[in-house]
């Protein structure tokens, strides 16, 4: 693992190497058959704070910030930054197996509350 600035709060977080420890969200929410998709999942991971999001230039397009979702010291009890490939200076949230089913129980009450909200 390495310790690296993250971008959007200037703190520290742990980038690790992808391994059979870690998935992607996506997947663990089929693994663990946790009713929501990815993208209301990473929403709701933003409204709790395990979540936040950050920016940093195109490597390709001048004046253009691209926005990626970093794991803030709350979320690194449940993953890890890894550092994307394609763009270095950027990281992607992987989860641990072994503490999903504790934070896809977390997402489905929050799913709840928020949707009791609505009603």
């Amino acid at each position: 693992m390495v310790d690296r600035p993250d971008a959007a709060s200037g703190r520290k977080s742990e980038v690790g190497m992808k391994g059979s420890d870690v998935e992607s969200i996506t997947k663990l929410l089929k693994e663990h058959d946790v009713p929501l998709s990815a993208v209301r999942a990473n929403k709701l991971l933003l409204s709790l704070g395990f979540l936040e999001e950050a920016e940093r230039p195109s490597s390709t397009r001048p004046g253009v910030v691209k926005k990626y979702k970093v794991l803030t010291g709350k979320g690194l009890d449940y993953g890890v930054n890894e550092e994307n490939p394609q763009s270095p200076e950027q990281t992607s949230p992987y989860y641990y197996r072994d503490s999903f089913e504790e934070l896809g129980k977390i997402l489905v009450a929050a799913r709840d509350a928020e949707d009791g909200e609505k009603k």
